[in-house]
């Protein structure tokens, strides 16, 4: 009697085994597997958040809240306005916010490195005429050198800055495509200038849909990319739809990393909470509160991309600094804050 007991209590043993087995394997439930997660999780060095400059100062409780959602990584964006009327750039303004200007940068990046957490400096760009950045344009040279001049300035002042703070990371262009393609031998010089002033690690935010095209990666540290890939015309899409949609843009991916031999950031991620949330990630067009979308779409880009070793992480589009944001009427915003998405951002990011 005793050794039946015991015959049925081992087959009961190896069913359980077996269930749990194939159970782990099944990619809808690979985010309630804590140490799968963990080991994976190895290889994102940077769980950031890029975070929205303070209006007039940097609180602990800001900073308090990044580490209590697991985040060790956050993106200070000293902004420049353009004015393509006449091919300037503007930066450290009167009526710029003070997390903008090289005040708040110098601050903010104390207090983030008194939290023991890395830091990405990344100036970005503002265009007159509601102008997207990586169409930028102009029709002579004298133009184009007059900007080139202006935005050199800029960003070497900001290497400068970078290096004194010893900021960890300089990301020293965001989405310039057009201008990257036209007039590569300006940023071939430029990068040879910020390697005389910085000595931390370098990229460049390239758009999703031209990362490929970027002629200078191996002079960088990353292959920095924004990474708003479309993914689904669905307005609920699923886990599953998610991650197979995702293995096109990682195969392209691959060519690219194979090929200039550096790891892949992402440099900026992220998706509204509403319908339609990984359609057109960039575009704010869609009124709709999902806050499941928002967060399937989280948890299908951490199950797809960190199956790559090359993947180390990178920064969610966006953290509010200040509270401003919660007197939204519909509440459909880039930001994780207080939505079901943190819980998943924080569970990779552990």
């Amino acid at each position: 009697m005793k050794k039946k007991l015991l015959v049925l209590l081992l087959l009961f043993i190896l069913i359980i085994s077996g269930y749990a087995f194939y159970s782990n394997k099944d990619t809808d439930d690979i985010a309630k597997i804590p140490i799968k997660t963990a080991v994976r999780n190895l290889a994102m060095e940077y769980k950031g958040m890029n975070l929205v400059a303070p209006i007039k100062e940097l609180k602990n409780s800001t900073l308090e809240s990044l580490k209590e959602n697991q985040v060790n990584a956050i993106s200070l964006i000293p902004y420049a306005f353009v004015n393509i009327d006449d091919a300037s750039v503007n930066y450290n303004n009167d009526r710029q916010w003070w997390g903008e200007k090289t005040e708040g940068i110098i601050a903010s990046n104390k207090m983030a490195h008194e939290y023991k957490m890395t830091v990405m400096l990344k100036p970005h760009l503002w265009v007159n005429h509601d102008f997207y950045t990586g169409n930028l344009d102009f029709a002579t040279v004298k133009e184009w050198e007059h900007w080139e001049a202006d935005y050199e300035k800029y960003i070497l002042e900001f290497a400068k800055l970078a290096e004194e703070q010893k900021i960890e990371l300089f990301c020293f262009g965001t989405e310039l495509g057009n201008s990257v393609a036209k007039r590569p031998e300006y940023w071939n010089q430029l990068i040879h200038k910020i390697k005389k002033i910085y000595t931390g690690k370098l990229t460049y935010a390239a758009n999703w849909d031209d990362f490929d095209k970027v002629p200078f990666w191996d002079q960088l540290d990353y292959i920095g990319i924004d990474g708003y890939f479309p993914l689904s015309n669905a307005e609920d899409p699923s886990v599953e739809d998610l991650n197979a949609s995702w293995k096109k843009h990682i195969d392209k991916m691959d060519l690219v990393q194979k090929k200039f031999n550096k790891k892949i950031l992402f440099t900026e991620f992220g998706y509204r909470n509403s319908n339609h949330a990984a359609e057109e990630p960039w575009t704010e067009t869609k009124n709709e509160i999902n806050n499941l979308a928002q967060a399937n779409a989280y948890e299908s880009l951490f199950q797809s991309m960190t199956q790559k070793d090359w993947f180390v992480g990178g920064f969610a589009w966006k953290w509010y600094a200040d509270d401003y944001h919660k007197k939204s009427k519909n509440n459909i915003d880039y930001t994780p804050q207080e939505k079901p998405a943190l819980e998943t951002i924080k569970r990779w990011y552990q």
